[in-house]
């Protein structure tokens, strides 16, 4: 019994996930949402930067430090950067074409097809970096057939829903927890059901014939002169009286009859649909006809996309990427120290919604967690006000990509170096605080000196039960004495601790830092970044020089050195929500995982 508790919590969804899972709402018109935000997208164009014989050094150090919030960010700390960006890049240019899957891996494989069995046969026969074999068709097929169900058939699988009508039944398993994930974010951005803007006509709900006619949609304009918001606070004073119905067409109250063809009267968009009391107790539109003022609304959303949670889109990405990197033997971890950029001595922190590694194929080293990396970054963002003129959004999304793969192209270049720890030698370090002394405070708290005055009593104590034959003091009173005892003993080896203590080191010790996949015929390391806006995905490469990380490291004189650039290659936008698009980055993420994991 104890097993079987045991293996149902484990297969359990995790109750973070469980608690913000939407309800089926059985097709229950509700009030319409807030207005769908507008999809847009940062594109900021950053200007050439333009030197001459008589420029001087472009000082990176002076020019970021006195920012204190992204407000403070200008267009002249982009180009300081000498960053150049190729947008909609297809596949083949931000890797080899080679390793693209096969447009046969698309098909199911068959054991009749020759082509296709000696295709999975050959990638079969590889090995990735870390032992594992390449993934097979079969894998790649298997994650495709999932990522192509329609979105409505996986929302009644994970909600354990029947299919529609004329529908086969979707079993998701790789990716459930992307659906369900998706489904959580498709109730601020998913606008496929809405319908057109309410307008300002208000229809009212006729009854029906006790026939159970069909219904039938008319329009009735609003001859209200009150404003929604007055109405909303008559309906609202109304709410829990049986006696009266509210006429949001005309503004008035009127007692409710015993009859059950009685109106109720509630705004939709532009439509009417007759249904009588009666039949209203028992249909599953009963809260739409109780003479609550009902919205039409038929859509999935709940809410609009700049109320969204960020955590959401870290969801859905962590769903949507962690089965793909499974196949590869990958990881997806969360930084386990503080990221920060380095630029010589500024700190610039970057945010991550997690990293790729992969895991040693030394027994001992993968079994205490070490890994090794990084591959890339992957990072979602908040922002919705892109394209506006000030273009302060766009600069800024900018400079938060630029920075996430600047920092992992500096990890990825402490492949095999120690740390240096700076300041390791300083008289800060090596002398103790306080004059040399023992580094405790100077005098003594109260407190401690209520507690040595009760540890002396209680010796003295001790001694006179001795001598007069009284019992001693009690078991527990012993056990404060030497609790206060050893307290005290910790806090002041502590105190002499914190006052020769190190500086803190930069690197995890646990991570093997490695230039995984790169180029062995180019000095430029690929730095990828899956980076999400809203709710699309965007794969971005980026090309880094070893000689400009020493340049963000030490500082120098940049200017028309051959090195001195940075190219940014972007593939188009995704979106997840479209099957088709999340198939199509589902390749190229396929195909950039294979190019870095080869052996």
């Amino acid at each position: 019994m104890p097993y079987i508790r045991y293996m149902s919590s484990r297969m359990r969804v995790p109750s973070t996930t469980i608690s913000n899972m939407p309800l089926p709402l059985d097709d229950i018109p509700r009030q319409t949402p807030p207005p769908a935000t507008p999809l847009k997208f940062p594109r900021h164009e950053p200007k050439e930067l333009s030197y001459n014989a008589e420029s001087t050094d472009i000082n990176l150090l002076k020019l970021y430090s006195p920012i204190r919030n992204p407000a403070g960010l200008e267009p002249q700390h982009v180009s300081a950067l000498n960053l150049k960006i190729n947008r909609d890049v297809p596949f083949d240019q931000l890797f080899p074409a080679h390793y693209l899957p096969s447009s046969l891996w698309e098909e199911t494989l068959s054991v009749g097809n020759k082509k296709e069995t000696s295709l999975a046969s050959t990638s079969a026969n590889k090995r990735l970096r870390n032992g594992t074999l390449v993934p097979s068709h079969q894998a790649y097929y298997t994650h495709m057939k999932e990522l192509l169900s329609e979105n409505e058939d996986a929302y009644r699988a994970i909600n354990r829903q029947h299919p529609r009508p004329g529908k086969s039944a979707v079993k998701p398993v790789h990716l459930r927890r992307f659906y369900i994930a998706l489904q959580i974010v498709g109730e601020f951005w998913d606008t496929s059901l809405d319908g057109p803007a309410p307008a300002s006509g208000k229809v009212t709900r006729a009854g029906s014939s006790p026939g159970g006619e069909a219904f039938s949609d008319k329009l009735a304009p609003s001859s209200s002169k009150s404003t929604d918001s007055d109405r909303e606070h008559q309906l609202s004073s109304k709410y829990n009286n049986p006696d009266v119905a509210v006429s949001r067409s005309s503004g008035s109250e009127e007692p409710r009859s015993k009859s059950t063809s009685k109106t109720v009267s509630v705004p939709i968009s532009q439509t009417t649909v007759p249904l009588s009391a009666s039949s209203a107790l028992t249909s599953k539109s009963a809260v739409a006809s109780s003479g609550i003022a009902q919205d039409n609304y038929r859509g999935r959303r709940t809410s609009t996309g700049t109320m969204m949670p960020a955590q959401y889109r870290h969801n859905l990405l962590k769903e949507f990427l962690e089965p793909l990197l499974w196949a590869f033997g990958c990881r997806y971890d969360m930084p386990r120290l503080q990221p920060h950029l380095y630029v010589r001595t500024l700190k610039i922190p970057v945010d991550f919604s997690g990293l790729v590694y992969y895991t040693p194929q030394e027994r001992p080293s993968s079994m205490v967690g070490s890994l090794e990396g990084p591959l890339l970054g992957i990072q979602g963002r908040q922002g919705s006000t892109f394209g506006e003129q000030d273009g302060q959004s766009d600069l800024v999304d900018l400079l938060r990509e630029v920075g996430a793969m600047l920092l992992i192209a500096q990890e990825r270049s402490r492949e095999g170096m120690d740390e240096v720890v700076p300041n390791l030698d300083k008289w800060f370090v090596t002398k103790r605080r306080w004059g040399g002394g023992t580094g405790e405070a100077i005098g003594e708290p109260l407190g401690l000196a209520c507690e040595r005055e009760g540890v002396s009593q209680q010796k003295q104590h001790d001694e006179k039960s001795k001598q007069s034959g009284e019992p001693p003091m009690k078991k527990r009173s012993q056990e404060k004495r030497v609790r206060v005892e050893m307290t005290r003993e910790v806090a002041r080896k502590e105190s002499l601790r914190k006052s020769t203590i190190p500086p803190s080191s930069r690197w995890d010790s646990r991570i093997k830092y490695m230039r995984v996949g790169k180029d062995t015929e180019s000095e430029c390391d690929n730095i990828y970044l899956f980076s999400s806006v809203n709710h699309h995905l965007c794969i971005v490469r980026l090309l880094v020089h070893p000689e400009y990380l020493r340049y963000l490291a030490n500082g120098g004189d940049p200017l028309g050195q051959p090195w001195f650039k940075l190219q940014m290659d972007r593939s188009k936008w995704f979106d997840l929500l479209s099957a088709e698009d999340r198939t199509e980055a589902m390749k190229g993420i396929w195909g950039v995982l294979t190019w870095l994991m080869r052996t």
